[in-house]
């Protein structure tokens, strides 16, 4: 096994990752919300298979809140070109790198950031900006949105 894979399996998670070797991340949560994630992702795939069509290589993707990059990761293995992931917290982004690390998706990057303080024209624009499980979080969600549409040229 592999180092990353090694430092994988040392500790929980908050999802459920199918990892290279066939093995599985345990979770902290005994894997009662695998559910709920697998729903949204369904949902999520459905929506962008009838809306994309053909080859999403040249399709950039922003996930604000990308949490452990459970459906950042999700996007690079359907075959986005770009994927993006900003979440606030350090350990959320060091976790979602090693994921990444682990499938060899170099097209997926992560970086900590608050959704408030983005530079839209550093970044640019995004076929499809996800803001799954953050409106909530915040004391601004209306500024939230705004940002998000600042982003985003298709979907949201």
């Amino acid at each position: 096994m592999s180092q990353t894979l090694e430092k994988i399996q040392s500790r929980e998670w908050f999802y459920t990752f199918e990892l290279p070797d066939g093995g599985t991340t345990r979770t902290y949560h005994g894997g009662t919300l695998d559910a709920i994630h697998e729903t949204r992702w369904n949902m999520l795939r459905g929506f962008l298979e009838s809306r994309f069509e053909g080859d999403l290589g040249n399709l950039r993707v922003l996930d604000l809140a990308s949490h452990q990059g459970f459906f950042s990761i999700r996007m690079a293995q359907m075959g986005f070109g770009e994927v993006v992931g900003i979440d606030a917290r350090a350990q959320h982004v060091e976790d979602s790198r090693l994921i990444a690390e682990a499938y060899g998706l170099d097209q997926v990057s992560f970086r900590q950031g608050d959704v408030h303080e983005i530079d839209s024209a550093g970044l640019g624009e995004f076929d499809v900006v996800l803001m799954l499980g953050l409106l909530y979080h915040l004391e601004n969600p209306v500024g939230a949105l705004r940002t998000c549409r600042a982003l985003c040229r298709n979907a949201c």
